[in-house]
């Protein structure tokens, strides 16, 4: 990887919606690239770039990250989008 700046698409503790639950706000814990130390592969299904950048995500104490690619996406930056998106799917 070659060295560059990170910009944050969304500042920690902002909120993102997910198409899935589009009317619950996911506040915004963190970034990291690939898989986060100390966790055990055969626990996780998703697989994990090494490259990648990933948003992750919390609420109620249940988090979840995605590829930022995937805002636009599957996660937005305002309720309105998410719902627009959950009723397309």
């Amino acid at each position: 990887m070659k060295n560059s700046t990170f910009e944050m698409p969304v500042a920690i503790g902002g909120v993102v919606y997910d198409e899935y639950m589009p009317t619950l706000p996911q506040e915004v814990i963190g970034y990291r690239i690939g898989r986060m130390i100390g966790e055990d592969e055969w626990e996780y299904e998703e697989d994990y770039e090494t490259d990648t950048w990933y948003i992750q995500y919390e609420r109620g104490g249940v988090s979840t990250s995605s590829p930022i690619s995937q805002i636009g996406t599957s996660i937005f930056l305002t309720m309105e989008e998410a719902i627009a998106a959950s009723k397309q799917n």
